[in-house]
């Protein structure tokens, strides 16, 4: 729906007389009075530079923001004095508990020191001089296929939610806005590597975008978090791991690397807000505990599909032959058992120890054959 404001300013003679009047030199300097704390912003460290942890001070600090912000609903920026009808953004998440991750300021400022841009810092000229056999590169383009649907999500649920966030958590939104910023990225790293091999994309998994949209459309922000910040990016971090360590092109590894830095950030945003949420709400923890339950069942979704099972296999082998097959069999299994592993810990690390007493992805894992 439209918003339209109270005034059409062109039809306002009070703003129409009040700009000619400053332009013809007659200030009022009224905001030189602003009722806000005076400061002067310094960086702690000057190799690092002015950061948002510096300015962590009184008002206009984050560590002062309240559990229910219940009286700034406008764009205002958090310290700002506020005067007069300003307008209502509508909101809808203005609990710090819902969002708020301690290390958030520290995560933003990591995203901009390491970013990087694959048209220039990926290698790709040795993937032309050293070309991978058919089946191999086959293989790589499948995956990166599936990597780009993951990717897709990952930059849709900080879209989705960071305008429906208040304003005052401005830390919180501007490294939601860096989540979107490295999912991009890997997108187009990921697509430009599946094309740059010669075979083309390969095909998309139906049981994957399944659970991908389940996860993406969480009623709640602190839910859609656990999902899409820490089982989804938490199973990618293993991943870019698995596949950095059996890549035969340095194109592969350079890739996995990059993937491997923004999806930890993703994971130890996802983490933390989960941590905060359940310690300044520990009456959250049952509906968290049966939304987890429900949901997680994606994560079979994905790591059954044979559209991610089938190239990891040939990547970590190194082809098709039964020896490679073989060899690929052994390393997928364990890969799929350090995921779970560590979607278990990082979910007791955060507050909820016993659930991995009670899931039930450990059981259909197991039935996942493994190699003998």
């Amino acid at each position: 729906m439209a918003f339209y404001a109270e005034k059409d300013f062109t039809e306002d003679e009070t703003v129409l007389e009040a700009a000619n009047q400053v332009m013809q030199g007659n200030l009022s300097l009224h905001w030189y009075n602003a009722k806000t704390e005076r400061m002067k912003g310094r960086p702690s460290n000057m190799d690092r530079g002015l950061t948002y942890q510096d300015l962590d001070v009184g008002s206009y600090g984050y560590t002062s923001i309240p559990e229910n912000v219940r009286n700034s609903q406008s764009m205002v920026s958090r310290g700002s004095e506020k005067v007069g009808k300003l307008p209502d953004m509508g909101y809808v998440v203005n609990r710090k508990s819902d969002v708020w991750s301690d290390n958030v300021g520290e995560l933003y400022e990591e995203s901009k020191a390491r970013r990087w841009v694959p048209a220039v810092d990926v290698p790709w000229k040795t993937l032309r001089t050293e070309p991978l056999p058919p089946d191999l590169e086959s293989a790589y383009a499948q995956l990166y296929t599936l990597l780009q649907e993951c990717q897709i999500v990952s930059l849709d649920f900080p879209s989705r939610w960071v305008s429906l966030i208040n304003q005052d958590f401005l830390e919180q939104k501007s490294f939601m806005c860096a989540q979107m910023l490295d999912a991009s990225r890997l997108l187009e790293a990921f697509r430009k590597r599946a094309l740059y091999g010669g075979t083309g994309l390969g095909r998309a998994s139906i049981s994957a975008e399944q659970g991908l949209k389940e996860w993406l459309w969480a009623d709640r922000f602190p839910q859609g978090s656990v999902s899409i910040n820490l089982s989804l990016a938490g199973l990618l971090l293993v991943i870019y791991r698995q596949v950095a360590a059996f890549a035969k092109t340095k194109v592969d590894r350079s890739i996995m690397g990059y993937a491997m830095q923004d999806a930890g950030r993703q994971v130890a945003y996802g983490l933390g807000q989960l941590r905060y949420h359940l310690q300044h709400r520990p009456l959250e923890v049952a509906a968290m505990e049966e939304y987890v339950d429900d949901t997680e069942h994606s994560m079979v979704g994905i790591l059954g599909s044979p559209e991610l099972l089938e190239p990891m296999i040939i990547i970590c082998g190194g082809g098709l032959e039964k020896d490679q097959v073989d060899k690929g069999r052994a390393a997928t299994a364990r890969f799929i058992k350090l995921v779970v592993s560590e979607y278990m810990e990082r979910l007791a690390s955060a507050g909820l120890a016993g659930h991995s007493r009670r899931s039930r992805i450990p059981a259909l894992i197991d039935r996942i054959q493994s190699p003998a």
